[in-house]
Protein backbone atom coordinates (compact mmCIF):
# COMPACT_ATOMS: atom_id res chain seq x y z
CA UNK A 1 0.00 0.00 0.00
CA UNK A 2 2.76 2.36 1.03
CA UNK A 3 4.23 1.43 -1.83
CA UNK A 4 1.62 2.00 -4.01
CA UNK A 5 1.61 5.98 -2.44
CA UNK A 6 5.16 6.35 -3.06
CA UNK A 7 4.74 5.50 -7.09
CA UNK A 8 1.69 8.00 -7.39
CA UNK A 9 3.49 10.78 -5.41
CA UNK A 10 6.60 9.98 -8.15
CA UNK A 11 4.72 10.04 -11.20
CA UNK A 12 1.75 12.68 -10.18
CA UNK A 13 3.84 15.33 -7.95
CA UNK A 14 2.73 18.33 -8.80
CA UNK A 15 -0.93 17.45 -8.65
CA UNK A 16 -0.71 15.48 -5.16
CA UNK A 17 1.11 18.91 -3.88
CA UNK A 18 -1.82 20.64 -5.52
CA UNK A 19 -4.27 18.71 -4.22
CA UNK A 20 -2.52 18.97 -0.21
CA UNK A 21 -1.90 22.28 -0.63
CA UNK A 22 -5.62 23.14 -1.62
CA UNK A 23 -6.35 20.81 1.59
CA UNK A 24 -4.68 22.75 3.88
CA UNK A 25 -5.92 25.67 2.41
CA UNK A 26 -9.63 24.30 2.55
CA UNK A 27 -8.85 23.88 6.48
CA UNK A 28 -7.38 27.09 7.04
CA UNK A 29 -10.53 29.26 5.71
CA UNK A 30 -13.21 26.89 7.20
CA UNK A 31 -11.23 28.29 10.31
CA UNK A 32 -11.28 31.51 9.92
CA UNK A 33 -14.33 31.87 8.87
CA UNK A 34 -15.52 29.90 11.49
CA UNK A 35 -13.53 32.30 14.24
CA UNK A 36 -15.33 35.30 12.63
CA UNK A 37 -18.59 34.39 11.81
CA UNK A 38 -19.34 32.36 14.88
CA UNK A 39 -19.82 35.57 17.48
CA UNK A 40 -21.69 37.16 14.69
CA UNK A 41 -23.61 34.10 14.32
CA UNK A 42 -24.67 34.30 18.22
CA UNK A 43 -25.91 37.82 18.31
CA UNK A 44 -27.75 37.73 15.12
CA UNK A 45 -29.32 34.28 17.14
CA UNK A 46 -29.43 36.19 20.27
CA UNK A 47 -31.43 39.66 18.61
CA UNK A 48 -33.93 36.80 16.79
CA UNK A 49 -34.65 35.40 20.08
CA UNK A 50 -35.20 39.12 21.71
CA UNK A 51 -37.51 39.70 18.58
CA UNK A 52 -39.52 36.63 19.05
CA UNK A 53 -40.27 37.12 22.64
CA UNK A 54 -41.01 40.75 22.20
CA UNK A 55 -43.80 39.69 19.52
CA UNK A 56 -45.12 37.07 21.61
CA UNK A 57 -45.48 39.51 24.72
CA UNK A 58 -47.26 41.99 22.62
CA UNK A 59 -49.63 39.64 21.76
CA UNK A 60 -50.71 39.17 25.52
CA UNK A 61 -52.45 42.33 26.99
CA UNK A 62 -54.63 43.31 29.74
CA UNK A 63 -56.71 40.21 30.25
CA UNK A 64 -59.10 42.50 32.58
CA UNK A 65 -59.13 45.37 29.77
CA UNK A 66 -59.31 42.25 26.94
CA UNK A 67 -62.65 40.78 28.96
CA UNK A 68 -64.45 44.09 29.57
CA UNK A 69 -63.72 44.98 25.84
CA UNK A 70 -65.26 41.73 24.77
CA UNK A 71 -68.49 42.56 27.44
CA UNK A 72 -68.79 45.48 25.36
CA UNK A 73 -68.52 44.14 22.24
CA UNK A 74 -71.68 41.34 23.01
CA UNK A 75 -73.59 43.86 24.51
CA UNK A 76 -73.19 46.10 20.99
CA UNK A 77 -74.00 43.03 18.97
CA UNK A 78 -76.98 42.43 21.52
CA UNK A 79 -78.14 46.08 21.10
CA UNK A 80 -77.98 45.59 17.16
CA UNK A 81 -80.01 42.34 17.02
CA UNK A 82 -84.09 44.04 16.68
CA UNK A 83 -86.93 42.13 18.22
CA UNK A 84 -88.89 39.68 16.61
CA UNK A 85 -92.02 42.12 16.66
CA UNK A 86 -89.85 44.30 14.42
CA UNK A 87 -89.21 41.66 11.68
CA UNK A 88 -91.91 43.59 9.27
CA UNK A 89 -90.22 46.68 9.69
CA UNK A 90 -86.76 45.25 9.19
CA UNK A 91 -88.09 43.10 5.82
CA UNK A 92 -89.51 46.67 5.11
CA UNK A 93 -86.09 48.17 5.40
CA UNK A 94 -84.84 45.40 2.80
CA UNK A 95 -87.21 46.03 0.23
CA UNK A 96 -86.69 49.68 0.93
CA UNK A 97 -83.09 49.19 0.18
CA UNK A 98 -84.12 46.96 -3.25
CA UNK A 99 -85.90 49.95 -4.15
CA UNK A 100 -83.63 52.75 -3.73
CA UNK A 101 -81.01 50.84 -5.48
CA UNK A 102 -83.01 50.38 -8.39
CA UNK A 103 -83.73 46.94 -8.19
CA UNK A 104 -87.32 45.27 -8.59
CA UNK A 105 -88.45 42.37 -6.09
CA UNK A 106 -90.44 39.63 -7.40
CA UNK A 107 -90.76 36.38 -5.14
CA UNK A 108 -90.02 36.70 -1.30
CA UNK A 109 -90.14 34.32 1.20
CA UNK A 110 -88.96 33.86 4.74
CA UNK A 111 -88.36 30.35 7.81
CA UNK A 112 -88.05 31.19 10.89
CA UNK A 113 -86.09 28.86 13.03
CA UNK A 114 -85.25 28.91 16.50
CA UNK A 115 -80.76 28.81 17.11
CA UNK A 116 -79.89 26.51 19.42
CA UNK A 117 -79.09 27.33 23.14
CA UNK A 118 -79.70 30.78 22.44
CA UNK A 119 -83.07 33.51 22.68
CA UNK A 120 -82.67 34.12 18.71
CA UNK A 121 -84.75 33.84 15.79
CA UNK A 122 -83.13 33.20 12.24
CA UNK A 123 -85.38 34.45 9.81
CA UNK A 124 -84.30 32.79 6.00
CA UNK A 125 -85.33 35.35 3.46
CA UNK A 126 -85.37 33.91 -0.27
CA UNK A 127 -85.53 36.59 -2.43
CA UNK A 128 -85.50 37.42 -6.23
CA UNK A 129 -84.62 41.06 -7.47
CA UNK A 130 -83.35 41.94 -10.74
CA UNK A 131 -81.84 45.29 -12.14
CA UNK A 132 -78.69 46.08 -14.02
CA UNK A 133 -74.98 44.44 -12.30
CA UNK A 134 -74.25 47.97 -10.85
CA UNK A 135 -77.94 48.40 -9.40
CA UNK A 136 -77.73 45.05 -7.80
CA UNK A 137 -74.24 45.24 -6.39
CA UNK A 138 -75.67 49.09 -4.89
CA UNK A 139 -78.23 46.39 -3.39
CA UNK A 140 -76.01 44.38 -1.81
CA UNK A 141 -74.05 46.54 -0.55
CA UNK A 142 -77.05 48.58 1.10
CA UNK A 143 -77.52 44.73 3.00
CA UNK A 144 -74.55 44.81 4.54
CA UNK A 145 -73.97 48.61 5.98
CA UNK A 146 -77.79 47.55 7.51
CA UNK A 147 -77.50 48.56 11.25
CA UNK A 148 -79.55 45.03 12.30
CA UNK A 149 -77.78 41.70 11.65
CA UNK A 150 -78.42 40.71 8.30
CA UNK A 151 -76.33 38.22 6.81
CA UNK A 152 -76.13 37.59 3.22
CA UNK A 153 -75.97 34.06 2.98
CA UNK A 154 -75.57 33.50 -0.99
CA UNK A 155 -76.64 34.81 -3.88
CA UNK A 156 -76.43 33.62 -7.77
CA UNK A 157 -76.57 35.69 -10.79
CA UNK A 158 -78.37 34.98 -13.72
CA UNK A 159 -78.09 36.72 -17.23
CA UNK A 160 -80.52 35.05 -19.88
CA UNK A 161 -79.38 37.33 -22.96
CA UNK A 162 -75.71 38.85 -23.00
CA UNK A 163 -76.66 41.99 -24.79
CA UNK A 164 -78.81 43.83 -22.12
CA UNK A 165 -77.39 44.57 -19.01
CA UNK A 166 -80.79 42.89 -17.20
CA UNK A 167 -79.23 40.47 -14.69
CA UNK A 168 -81.51 38.31 -12.10
CA UNK A 169 -80.22 37.39 -8.45
CA UNK A 170 -81.62 34.83 -6.05
CA UNK A 171 -80.72 35.96 -2.86
CA UNK A 172 -80.60 34.26 0.30
CA UNK A 173 -80.05 36.20 3.45
CA UNK A 174 -80.56 35.66 6.81
CA UNK A 175 -82.22 38.24 9.72
CA UNK A 176 -81.62 37.30 13.32
CA UNK A 177 -84.38 38.69 16.06
CA UNK A 178 -84.29 38.46 19.82
CA UNK A 179 -87.05 36.67 21.42
CA UNK A 180 -89.48 38.42 23.83
CA UNK A 181 -91.50 40.98 23.80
Amino acid sequence: MIGVLQEIYRLKKRLVLVVGLLAILNVALACAVGYYTSPAVVEAQARWNDLRRKVALTGRGDVDAIYRQGKTDLETLKGRIPLKREFPRVLGDILEAASASGVTTANVSYKPQTVKDERLLAYGITMNVGGSYAALKSFIADLLKNRELVVVDGLSLVNADPYQESVTMNLHVTVYLREGA
